[in-house]
């Protein structure tokens, strides 16, 4: 099971890593100093750097480990929660989802999108990077994935909210099981 990897592996996980290089153009889209749920904080890297550029956050992840380490390095709690058991309404400015949704169930993840979109103020930000591909299943560390390709990532976000705008980019880059990993993120804009 896949929470059950970054339990068991969160030291080794949250030693490992650094800030998104995307994370600061998704930061200038967002309203200065508003509030943002990140989805799926891991080590807190990215946690670190929205909080360090004056914005307010409420960082979530679904592994207690890596929530209380996470919670250590940001001086502020880390909720412990599931993709969906987020039940916020018009609460956020920007929700930010680095490599997380990606382990959200394919038959779920419409429900989940739903939700982000409940919980966002109208113009608020969200950034959501997937790994790409075609079929669900498990990488060599035994982690699900969605792996949705862009079309579909596109389909899935219009299909679950009404966004005033949407935009995908696609990357080759790499991932914690260092493997070259084609991603897709959706930027979209409430409405």
């Amino acid at each position: 099971m896949t929470l059950d990897f970054y339990d068991e592996n969160a030291a080794d996980y949250a030693a490992d890593g650094g800030t998104n290089p995307r994370l600061p153009g998704f930061l200038a889209r967002c309203r200065p100093g508003g509030r943002i749920l990140e989805l799926g904080t891991g080590g807190g890297f990215d946690a670190r750097a929205i909080l360090d550029a004056g914005f307010a956050l409420d960082a979530t992840d679904g592994s207690a480990e890596l929530a209380a380490i996470a919670s250590s390095r940001l001086g502020q709690t880390v909720k412990v929660m599931l993709f969906n058991e987020l039940d916020a309404v018009g609460r956020y400015d920007g929700v930010y989802a680095c490599a997380s949704l990606t382990h959200a169930a394919r038959d779920d993840l419409g429900a989940v999108i739903a939700r982000i979109h409940r919980a966002m103020v109208p113009g608020g930000i969200v950034w959501a990077s997937f790994k790409t591909g075609t079929a669900e299943g498990k990488d060599g560390l035994g982690r699900y994935y969605n792996y949705l390709s862009a079309d579909e990532l596109d389909r899935l976000w219009r299909d679950n909210g009404p966004w005033a705008q949407l935009a995908l980019e696609s990357w080759q880059g790499g991932a914690y099981d260092r493997r070259l990993t084609e991603w897709t993120a959706v930027t979209a804009v409430a409405g």
